[in-house]
């Protein structure tokens, strides 16, 4: 498939074709193995859960190497996941938990963007498992291992800058322990790895004017959060997730684009019935070495257990 000319909009062409590249790695990526603390928790055997989660975030600062651009970029995101859980109960300690993940949202950029198009549609679906091993049952501590697997079925064109989907197949594996502090404190810590197949039909996104070759480092993650629980119903917590590695290659070229993001996030939740927990979660970025800043991100979510 042949992509149509498309002006871009920085002066340089290596730095246009690297801002492209970002906006069409960063939008979805984190969002999609983002991890809250809790999450780890061991769920009843047998359960289901559905849960759907609606994201806000806007962009509008641009980095290089560290460096903040001269630029005026905004990208705003409106995203959302509706997920599907099951407990399956291998033994006392051990359940696995297959879920289905699929995003869709909007992406609306401005400012020095305004070139490209705004883009609605669904991201690619997330098939995972969850195997989770209960340490010590009666005090929550718990370890955990997923897999996710990335399937290229969302919305993609590759006249586009910006997609939903990302016409290639990724995998991630996620490991995550949590335990008990002290009395009503918790810990949460998370790594993963991502790794990326290649996009033989990134043209715009790559700031060609015809289909390239995009393949990507691993990309590596680790998020930590401290829980305070006052009551069983009630919970709120701080953390920080830092995410680094993923640089780009366009046609055996680099990009010289890796990433290097810390964020930070407060979260709190509630039961509002015993089966029915709301979340929300304001984030924003505090350090970026490439592509564009988060300067804000709200997160909700519902999560009904049956």
């Amino acid at each position: 498939m042949k992509s149509k000319s498309r002006h871009f909009f920085f002066g340089s062409s290596a730095t246009a074709i690297a801002l492209a590249a970002g906006l069409f790695l960063s939008p979805l990526t984190a969002s999609a193995i983002d991890v809250e603390g809790g999450d780890y928790t061991a769920l009843p055997d047998g359960a289901n859960a559905f849960v759907v989660y609606g994201q806000y975030a806007r962009r509008n600062v641009s980095y290089v190497n560290g460096d903040k651009s001269a630029a005026s970029p905004r990208l705003d995101s409106e995203v959302g996941i509706a997920r599907y859980l099951h407990v399956m109960r291998i033994n006392d300690r051990w359940t696995v938990d297959p879920q289905v993940l699929l995003p869709f949202g909007h992406l609306k950029p401005s400012r020095d963007l305004s070139a490209l198009d705004s883009t609605s549609g669904v991201g690619d679906l997330i098939l995972a498992t969850a195997f989770k091993y209960k340490i010590d049952p009666a005090a929550g501590e718990v370890f955990g291992v997923t897999p996710y697997l990335y399937l290229p079925t969302g919305s993609y064109d590759s006249n586009k800058a910006l997609n939903l989907g990302e016409n290639r197949w990724k995998f991630a594996l996620q490991a995550a322990y949590t335990r008990p502090l002290a009395k009503q404190w918790r810990m949460d810590a998370i790594g993963d790895v991502t790794f990326y197949g290649k996009n033989t039909e990134c043209a715009a996104a790559c700031g060609s004017v015809s289909d390239t070759t995009l393949r990507q480092r691993p990309l590596y993650s680790g998020q930590l959060y401290l829980r305070y629980e006052p009551t069983a119903s009630w919970s709120a917590a701080i953390g920080v997730t830092h995410a680094w590695g993923a640089e780009s290659r366009v046609d055996g070229t680099s990009l010289d684009d890796r990433t290097g993001t810390t964020a930070i996030k407060l979260t709190a939740s509630t039961f509002i019935s015993s089966n029915l927990q709301l979340m929300a979660t304001v984030a924003r970025d505090v350090r970026v070495r490439n592509g564009l800043r988060e300067d804000a991100r709200l997160n909700l979510r519902a999560f009904y257990l049956f």
